[in-house]
Formats: structure tokens, C-alpha cells, sequence
């Protein structure tokens, strides 16, 4: 699945306890982590992608990160497990929107999904299995639903209009001044309507990072894109109020062809990406799900783990991602 990714939330409520520690049936009856729908993670599954995102983050930061204090109200260990739940939640709740559409593996793909399974877990140490205690059977499951998931997202996709716009994808080139002060932005822009050389006074005064930028439809608020937009080249605004300042804009190209061609592979993108979105939204706004925060409670962040196994993504990865692409 790719890293995405804005992040969608997943409404969940608790329910009643089921079975207990000791049971022989307890891989049966154990209470899952959490329910959509008719589908149920069950704990040793979320421990799975709680371990992928240990290793994650111990790789970025390094592995003694866990018992580093880093100031905030939420600790790191409870963060990867908010991911954990959230990226489930989806998957899951991707795969039952897979059903309803009919969306299937190929045999192909299944038998991917079999060596895949094989070689996560060939791969692990007995620390780690033990850690995460799922079986074969528990893995492939684990491996369909994420390349089902996948295989959805794809084809909500083809589903898209594929055409963009040149005014949809438009993109200019501009200069700007920005500045905290009313009376000197006033100032400023008085001095630019008597003919001062723009670039000039903003290589001087201007407080922003840059002087030149490129603008579309999505970098500034619909308001602003409306006075910028009908700029022609030449052209100056009056003073704009905004990001706790004020603003004056050049425009130095209208309209940028190459870079307008460019950001319609983008704007197809978020496109895209709203269509999938939304189905999944209509979808959870529908569906009955549940999060049993007394089950997701007990589990914990083994930090005694070595972790020098291939993680679930590392392994989705050389057995599906060419696929998705």
C-alpha cells in the first residue's frame, strides 16, 4: 500500500468480552482488535503491521529511539499503533468494498501471496514469531487482503475521467512581496504603481523565503487564486491580506505551458485519490464497525526485538509493488 498518504479517520465503539486467556479455542473465540463490517482484525494480524512500523521507525531514527522522552503529550509507541489501527481499519474496510465489486486475486497472484507468506515468516526470528504468533494461513490472509485492497484502489482509479485541463492544471509564474506591516506594504505598493522596478524593491523588503514562485489552483485560498488568475503578464494586485501579512503579486507568466503540462500528471493524481477517498467514506458511513480498546490496550511495542528480519511491507513489496505500478 503506498504511504499516504492524508489520513482518514475510523468511527469505532467497544463491545463485550469473548472467551479468555488459557482457552484452547482462544485463536477461535479471542476478541478481535477491532470489527468492520462482517470483518474482524484479530490481534496477532495487528501485531504484524504494529512490528512493520517498529522497524519503520527504528531504521529512521534508530533503535534505542523508544526509551528517548521526546516531549510529547503522545508517546511514539502509541502513535505507531494509531497508524497500525487506521491503516487496518482501511484495508479492511477496502477489502469488503473489494467484495461487493467483485474485485479477486488471480491465481497468479494467489500463489504470490503463498510464497510471500512463506517467506515473511521463513524470515523471522523466534523472538519475532513468537511476538507475533500468526500461522501460515493467518499470514496469506494478512498478504490478500493488502493486495486486494491495492488491486481496489487501482481500479477506482481507471474509473476516473483521465482529461485535465489546461485551465484545471494551469500554473503561473509570480513574483512576491511579502510583509508584516500594513503601512509599509501600503508603502511599498504605492512606490510600485509610480513605477518601481518590483524585483528590485522585493529583493529588499520582502520577508517570505523567496521572491519567485510558481502558483496553481491549490496554493493559495480560492480567493487569492481568483486575483492571481486574472492577472495578466505585467500585472500587479492590490495588497492581499493574508498568513498573518500582507501581499503584493507580479506576474511574471501568466501562464506556464511546460509547467502546466506537468502538474496535470498531479492534478489526475489527487483526482484519483478523492475518487478512492470518497468511495471509502460512503462505504464507512455505512457500515456497522467496532474497536475493542481493551484487547488493542494489552498489546505493547516489543523493544527487546533485533527486528533484522524483512518486515510485511519490505516483503509486499518484492512480491507486489511492481503490480500496482
Amino acid at each position: 500500500m503506498r504511504k499516504k498518504t492524508g489520513a482518514l479517520a475510523v468511527v469505532l465503539a467497544c463491545s463485550a468480552m469473548l472467551g479468555a486467556c488459557g482457552n484452547p479455542l482462544e485463536a477461535v473465540i479471542a476478541k478481535p482488535v477491532f470489527k468492520v463490517g462482517s470483518e474482524s482484525c484479530s490481534k496477532d494480524d495487528a501485531k504484524v503491521i504494529l512490528m512493520n512500523y517498529q522497524k519503520e521507525y527504528s531504521n529512521l531514527y534508530g533503535i534505542d529511539m523508544w526509551e528517548h522522552d521526546y516531549g510529547q503529550e503522545q508517546s511514539l509507541e502509541d502513535y505507531i499503533k494509531d497508524l497500525t489501527l487506521a491503516q487496518m481499519a482501511q484495508v479492511y474496510t477496502l477489502d469488503i468494498i473489494a467484495s461487493e465489486k467483485e474485485v479477486t486475486l488471480s491465481e497468479e497472484e494467489q500463489k504470490k501471496v503463498t510464497e510471500a507468506a512463506k517467506t515473511y515468516l521463513d524470515g523471522l526470528d523466534d523472538a519475532e514469531r513468537e511476538y507475533v504468533g500468526v500461522n501460515e494461513k493467518q499470514t496469506e490472509k494478512l498478504f490478500e487482503r493488502y493486495l486486494l485492497a491495492d488491486k481496489l484502489y487501482e481500479s477506482l482509479k481507471t474509473d476516473v475521467n483521465q482529461e485535465v485541463s489546461d485551465d484545471e492544471a494551469r500554473v503561473m509564474r509570480v513574483k512576491q512581496i511579502y510583509i508584516t506591516d500594513q503601512a509599509k506594504a501600503q508603502s511599498y505598493l504605492t512606490q510600485l504603481q509610480g513605477g518601481t522596478d518590483f524585483e528590485t524593491l522585493a529583493q529588499t523588503v520582502n520577508e517570505a523565503d523567496a521572491v519567485d514562485i510558481t502558483v496553481n489552483r491549490s496554493t493559495f485560498s480560492d480567493e487569492i487564486i481568483q486575483k492571481l488568475f486574472a492577472l495578466t503578464d505585467g500585472g500587479i494586485t492590490d495588497i492581499i491580506e493574508a498568513d498573518n501579512g500582507y501581499y503584493i503579486f507580479y506576474c511574471s507568466s501568466a501562464f506556464d505551458a511546460e509547467l502546466t503540462d506537468e502538474h496535470k500528471k498531479d492534478v489526475l493524481e489527487q483526482r484519483m485519490s478523492d475518487a478512492v477517498t470518497d468511495t471509502y467514506a460512503d462505504y464507512m458511513s455505512q457500515l456497522s464497525s467496532k474497536e475493542n480498546q481493551d484487547v488493542w490496550s494489552e498489546v505493547t511495542v516489543d523493544t527487546s526485538l533485533k527486528l533484522e528480519s524483512a518486515s510485511f511491507m519490505e516483503v509486499y513489496a518484492q512480491y507486489f509493488e511492481t503490480e500496482q505500478q
